[in-house]
């Protein structure tokens, strides 16, 4: 027995002709079988072959065609085989700034799906309109889904074969995979494959590695200030300070700028538009500390009408209350994901200035499974770097 799906996507507003045409999805079949994949544009076509299995398999590719019109998508393949789909999408590719067409063609089908930024979804994409009413008739298979730490997305992972999916492998990691997904950590991530990133977005790179660590979102902070202004934050803050290490006053480039966090990012404050111009010396002396902790009278008056935050708040040393609420009502998610030594930091530094705040206590009290399993694994990360 044959089978056939055909899928179309209507022509997207306002969209250049040339803009990759492009389907995804992540695909697993009861006994092992070939899918082929035809997409098609106007009088343009390509055609791909994929080998399922009862494991998920990433499938999907690009197509470039200068013509308008709808995309449409057949999928065929031979036997009674059901098929459990997770996430298919046909649209136009969404490709990171810097990136040509030609870069996205090149990479073959190495990140698919991912790296078209399609909007994956739990089920079939409610805008595509199938040739049968058949298709998601009944529940399929389980996928682990994974957070990609840069674009935001929930995209699968398969932990039998680590790295099989939307995320490379990494065994270091608690989770056994990257925390970037296979795409951001090609395009946006790595210098290897993108040697001409500019300072801007070398800076967001650095920044996803403390969002890792805090959970605080900053690189959609950033993502939403580069959307709104133009302008990466670090360019806006170095012209904003004058092109000046604003604590020693020395002229500094753009390459030199080290963003400070203003508040600190240790009591929960994100990095966004109230972000310091500092230089390597004076952003490590000040560290962790509150601005009132590290600049006179004078300066705190000129940090205030420079960086836009209000005297009143320089001069305070307070915790993030807004994302304290987050960790303390979702306690078991962030104790379960963060690295001991970040959730044991994030409590101390909470309870210094609110002694009355003890998520330590909070922890165990609620799973004193986890509270001990935390300690005993802070206590080995303690032991081999004494060795």
């Amino acid at each position: 027995m044959n089978n056939r799906l055909t899928f179309t996507a209507g022509p997207a507003v306002d969209t250049p002709w040339s803009t990759l045409a492009a389907f995804g999805a992540y695909i697993a079949a009861e006994t092992p079988l070939e899918l082929t994949a035809l997409l098609s544009r106007g009088n343009v076509s390509t055609i791909g072959v994929f080998n399922l299995s009862a494991d998920f398999t990433r499938v999907g590719f690009a197509l470039s065609a200068d013509e308008q019109g709808p995309i449409s998508l057949e999928l065929s393949w031979a036997g009674g085989d059901a098929l459990d789909v997770w996430g298919l999408d046909i649209g136009f590719a969404a490709i990171p700034d810097g990136i040509t067409h030609e870069d996205i063609l090149e990479a073959g089908r190495s990140i698919v799906p991912e790296t078209y930024y399609l909007d994956h979804a739990i089920a079939l994409n409610a805008d595509l309109a199938p040739s049968t009413t058949s298709v998601v008739a009944e529940g399929g298979g389980w996928l682990h889904l994974k957070k990609c730490s840069y674009c935001g997305r929930l995209l699968p992972i398969n932990m039998n074969k680590l790295g099989s999916l939307a995320f490379h492998k990494h065994n270091a990691k608690r989770t056994h995979h990257q925390n970037e997904c296979r795409s951001c950590k090609k395009w946006r991530i790595n210098d290897n494959f993108n040697p001409a990133r500019t300072v801007d977005q070398l800076h967001e790179s650095s920044v996803i590695t403390r969002e890792r660590k805090i959970f605080l979102q900053e690189s959609s902070i950033l993502q939403e200030i580069k959307k709104r202004t133009g302008e990466g934050l670090k360019s806006q803050v170095w012209e904003r300070f004058d092109r000046r290490c604003f604590n020693c006053k020395k002229g500094i480039s753009l390459n030199q700028v080290q963003l400070d966090h203003t508040r600190p990012l240790a009591y929960l404050w994100p990095i966004d538009e109230h972000a310091t111009c500092l230089c390597a010396e004076c952003n490590n002396n000040k560290k962790d500390r509150f601005p009132v902790d590290f600049y006179s009278e004078l300066q705190l008056r000129e940090l205030s009408r420079i960086c836009g935050l209000p005297y009143g708040d320089l001069v305070q040393k307070c915790v993030n209350m807004e994302q304290l609420e987050r960790v303390a009502n979702d306690i078991i998610r962030y104790a379960t994901t963060w690295e001991p030594r970040t959730f044991f930091s994030v409590a101390r530094k909470v309870q210094e200035i609110h002694p009355e705040i003890r998520l330590g206590e909070q922890l165990q009290r609620m799973r004193p499974e986890i509270y001990e399993d935390l300690l005993a694994r802070a206590a080995a990360v303690r032991l081999l770097e004494d060795e």
